[in-house]
């Protein structure tokens, strides 16, 4: 007996929950677009005011039809994405999806919604429509950005939490608010995610938001994707402040360092075998480096120190230090000193002293050399440092310095708070810093290499501290002719 091929599904997806009527549809579009006949409807839409706007839309699909694309969305492969800014899966672009739920719900984006936003934003959309699939498992995030990229004019977000989502659950997409120059300051107002609902905004060099750490146990569904136009305003970045010029060492005796090192370290022959290292992976770790009552020390001073949250969070979220108590400042005086910079040199074979003899070098530049910056710092959950170009071009190569303090309990790489450095070039990280206590942690980077402190998420259980340096070395004539022939 013949068998007969069960033909697929295709769901129909049309306005629903009331937006099928013309009324209703003309509020929401003239609430948002500030209209004064425009009346709310919140079981239907609710438009957000500020510090921009936000429309959402509740019971977007019909519950059939959001089952079904959630079902599709499940079973799609995800690429676990991870850098400076985000933790995330997501899919391919969805425009080549052949599942009917998806393929219905992306052919009803890229037309109805896309006439309904269009004409709410007074907006001409291009063809282009990013639409991917986005999960964020506990301690996913997305840290503070814009949207600001080439063509882009309105972001999108179709949510298939579970219907148990609250803000407890995390991952709300947050909204900052922005000084005079449109850089963040901080957040304004926090939007819980619900199962089935469509928010939409347009994106402008204002439209600063994060997607917060994911707390629970539990997955965050969505469809996130832009709008894109041929008539987007040119984003013109802020530049920051020009890199500092390189303070040569301080003559201190070096009888200091035997009060503050361990004496291993001061060996010839030991710290021979860490420069071996040191050149050949161009980072290396020195434990236990202070003696155990200088680190003491440093801990309680560190404890009782006041601290200011820097920014602006789309570089920056973290605690730093301008005043200092005493065993602290003896540290950075020590960091800063012509004893300190010729045990570095003996320790990298970079020549960071006057008095380092490089048996390689014939004749050294003029060019300034020594400590290029240093900063004490505070990390707890939610803080991180980002990448940021303005602040790394026309950098020299340099020695970074990494000192951690008072890490309780021992460090866990999934809690966050790694220093990682990669290159233009490539996106993988080249090396990985993990934070360690009374350990002095060296990395030599190229000019065109630089890193960031990796989002710290809630598993951490105490806060803790960093010194950290970033050190020049002499340049020499050879080094300059080699740069100026390349």
């Amino acid at each position: 007996m013949a068998t007969t091929k069960k033909r697929k599904v295709i769901p129909i997806v049309e306005l629903c929950n009331g937006l099928e009527k013309n009324e209703i549809l003309g509020d929401m579009i003239n609430c948002y677009s500030n209209e004064q006949d425009g009346v709310e409807n919140p079981e239907v839409f609710h438009v957000t005011e500020k510090p921009y706007k936000v429309c959402s839309i509740l019971n977007f699909l019909k519950y059939d039809v959001a089952i079904g694309l959630l079902n599709e969305l499940q079973d799609t492969p995800y690429t676990f994405k991870e850098n400076d800014l985000l933790s995330l899966h997501q899919t391919q672009d969805l425009k080549t999806s052949t599942q009917p739920f998806i393929s219905a719900v992306r052919n009803f984006i890229y037309t109805d919604i896309k006439k309904i936003v269009e004409k709410a934003t007074n907006s001409k959309f291009n063809s282009t429509i990013d639409l991917h699939g986005i999960k964020f498992m506990q301690h996913d995030n997305l840290l503070c950005h814009s949207d600001c990229l080439s063509s882009r004019h309105t972001a999108f977000i179709l949510y298939l939490v579970p219907k148990t989502w609250s803000k407890d659950s995390g991952g709300a997409l947050e909204l900052y608010n922005c000084d005079s120059n449109d850089q963040p300051i901080a957040v304004e107002t926090s939007l819980c995610p619900q199962f089935n609902s469509f928010s939409w905004f347009e994106v402008s060099s204002r439209s600063w938001h994060q997607v917060s750490e994911v707390l629970e146990d539990d997955i965050r569904w969505s469809i996130s994707g832009w709008f894109h136009s041929d008539n987007v305003p040119l984003n013109v970045p802020v530049i920051f402040g020009a890199n500092p010029t390189p303070t040569e060492p301080a003559d201190v005796d070096m009888d200091i360092l035997k009060s503050w090192i361990s004496l291993k370290y001061l060996n010839l022959e030991i710290s021979s075998e860490i420069q071996q290292q040191f050149q050949d992976d161009s980072e290396v770790s020195l434990a236990e480096f202070l003696l155990p009552e200088k680190y003491s020390a440093i801990c309680e001073a560190l404890d009782v120190t006041e601290w200011e949250l820097l920014g602006p969070p789309n570089r920056r979220h973290f605690k730093q230090s301008s005043k200092h108590h005493n065993a602290v400042e003896q540290f950075l005086d020590l960091l800063k000193s012509d004893a300190f910079a010729l045990l570095m040199s003996h320790c990298t074979g970079l020549s960071l002293s006057k008095n380092f003899d490089d048996p390689d070098c014939n004749a050294y530049t003029d060019d300034p050399f020594g400590m290029f910056s240093y900063s004490v710092t505070k990390w707890e959950k939610g803080y991180y440092s980002l990448l940021c170009d303005q602040e790394v071009a026309n950098l020299p190569d340099r020695l970074h310095i990494f000192f951690h303090a008072d890490l309780y309990p021992e460090y866990d790489v999934d809690v966050g708070g790694y220093v990682s450095f990669v290159s233009h070039a490539d996106e993988e990280p080249l090396l990985v810093v993990p934070p360690q206590n009374n350990t002095l942690s060296l990395v030599f980077t190229r000019s065109d290499e630089f890193g960031f402190t990796k989002y710290i998420n809630s598993k951490l259980e105490k806060p803790y501290y960093c010194i950290n340096a970033q050190l020049v070395a002499r340049s020499s004539h050879d080094d300059k002719d080699h740069t100026q022939k390349s």
